[in-house]
């Protein structure tokens, strides 16, 4: 006996509802599928629009295929690019830093404010600044050179246009210096052309290029624009060394226990805020003179 309608399950019962409600659009798809067949098979300009149409439809199939392809690419791509622009960073900064080494060691400075000869090769070890230390106000600068290069302490600092500071500790293969803009180090100085010294210092709001000449005699009378150099009355540098300028001539005047004395503003010759290589004057520093000049406090 044949089954019923009602007697199918519910899925069948719905796609064959479905069939029966648009069974007239089922049979117009498939007569115009009959007579496409028949019209492009008919003739070659019918195979060729038949040939054109579906390589169109292939060809932008593939072509969202590769986009597709090269988009899910996209990250393993762009991991090769970052690792590639970081190997050409570190050897740019490699290259960078022999050029800037071999700038350096062919700028050495000039030993003394008259010489019109720079330091030899021998006198000086080549140092790169790696680090500037700031503490509680203090300035001191950390250098790639250290004990195993001959760097000793208290040995004088140099950059290439005048003097920096000494050596105040070392390790195998660094130093720590302390410049003068750090007002625990004192420079015994003097005025060229005038028979007159004082002593450089850190004023009390250090910048990075300006320090204090104090203790010069009332009756010296600097220029703005003269040259202050070393007075050669210390063990860290000889006599005649660039320091720096006069960058006012109107002294502050000071009483002291030995009667008045005057102060003048000093722009350094060292520009502190772009010291990258430093000069360390190899000279051996004079132990007994030191230690001579130091019993004064242990004495007292």
């Amino acid at each position: 006996e044949p089954l019923s309608l009602a007697q199918l399950p519910r899925p069948v019962q719905q796609i064959l509802e479905f069939l029966k409600r648009y069974r007239h659009w089922f049979v117009f798809i498939l007569l115009e599928v009959i007579a496409l067949t028949f019209v492009l098979s008919g003739s070659v300009y019918a195979r060729s629009i038949a040939w054109y149409a579906t390589s169109r439809v292939v060809g932008q199939l593939n072509e969202w295929m590769t986009e597709a392809w090269s988009y899910m690419d996209l990250r393993a791509s762009n991991e090769r690019l970052l690792l590639e622009n970081a190997q050409l960073r570190h050897s740019y900064t490699l290259l960078s830093r022999q050029m800037q080494d071999a700038e350096a060691h062919g700028t050495l400075p000039h030993l003394h404010v008259t010489d019109s000869l720079p330091m030899s090769s021998g006198a000086v070890v080549v140092a790169r600044v790696v680090n500037r230390v700031t503490r509680t106000g203090e300035v001191y600068y950390t250098i790639n050179k250290g004990s195993a290069d001959g760097i000793e302490t208290d040995m004088g600092v140099m950059s290439s246009t005048g003097v920096v500071g000494a050596v105040m500790a070392t390790s195998s293969h660094y130093a720590l210096v302390i410049p003068v803009l750090n007002p625990k180090i004192r420079l015994s100085c003097t005025l060229r052309g005038q028979s007159v010294s004082g002593t450089l210092t850190a004023p009390a709001n250090p910048n990075d290029n300006a320090a204090v000449l104090s203790g010069v005699p009332p009756h010296a009378r600097p220029q703005k624009g003269d040259t202050i150099m070393t007075s050669g009355y210390s063990y860290l540098f000889p006599e005649g060394m660039m320091v720096g300028t006069v960058a006012d001539a109107k002294p502050v005047r000071t009483k002291g226990a030995a009667g008045i004395f005057a102060n003048y503003t000093v722009r350094l010759a060292t520009d502190f805020q772009s010291l990258r290589y430093v000069y360390v004057i190899l000279a051996k520093p004079s132990r007994e003179v030191k230690a001579l000049e130091d019993s004064i406090a242990t004495n007292e």
